[in-house]
């Protein structure tokens, strides 16, 4: 069985309280989850603003890159997992014998979440209607049409509470991080695997922890 930590600005934190993953059929216990409280949470946010800060070290281009690395750990590499590890079949088993989904579902959401990855230029320039990267970056700057144009960050870190049912909906929180936004995530209870792998895969195409 996986024991599967809190991660606090990248450091591994275990709780004595825990919740267990299960087989969605058996009732196997798969993995155990630390879980965090709202003074945990609170005590962190104190110092949100050092994750954009941290991102803010890197340029949209060098964060795209980055991105665009992890996409393949994400989708063929053994990383680590909890106190284990986790290979591409370990996590199509896992996700599947937790959420009830199809193997070949999981498989086929894991494949459109790398692609995302893959190609977050070309998604960031879809929902920014093609602003220039610095402009994101320095907070104004000139469109191409010659207008001066605003983006302002409304935060130095996103909260995101994420589903058991759906792993595919992960795509929506992956522009966030080349946005020079940090990250603050509540994995489903029954899908723990999808987050802790992306955050694994981040890590491992540089990407600070």
């Amino acid at each position: 069985m996986l024991n599967i930590p809190i991660i606090r600005w990248g450091e591994s934190y275990e709780s004595l309280e825990v919740d267990e993953v299960l087989h969605f059929s058996t009732g196997e216990s798969i993995a155990k989850v630390s879980q965090t409280n709202g003074g945990i949470i609170s005590r962190d946010m104190r110092t949100a603003h050092k994750a954009r800060e941290i991102l803010r070290q890197f340029t949209p281009e060098e964060l795209i890159e980055k991105v665009a690395a992890a996409a393949d750990l994400y989708e063929n590499a053994t990383l680590p997992m909890g106190d284990g590890t986790q290979s591409p079949d370990d996590f199509v088993h896992q996700q599947s014998a937790t959420t009830g989904l199809p193997e070949h579902m999981c498989r086929l959401n894991m494949s459109k979440n790398a692609f995302v990855l893959e190609h977050m230029s070309d998604i960031l320039d879809a929902l920014t209607r093609g602003l220039p990267y610095d402009v994101l970056s320095n907070g104004y700057g000139m469109e191409e049409r010659g207008v001066m144009v605003s983006y302002q960050a409304n935060c130095n870190a996103a909260g995101w509470v994420l589903p058991s049912n759906s792993p595919g909906v992960h795509t929506l929180w992956l522009p966030v991080i080349p946005l020079q936004i940090g990250l603050v995530l509540k994995p489903g209870p029954q899908e723990p695997w999808t987050p802790y792998r992306r955050y694994e895969a981040f890590a491992g195409a540089g990407l600070p922890r």
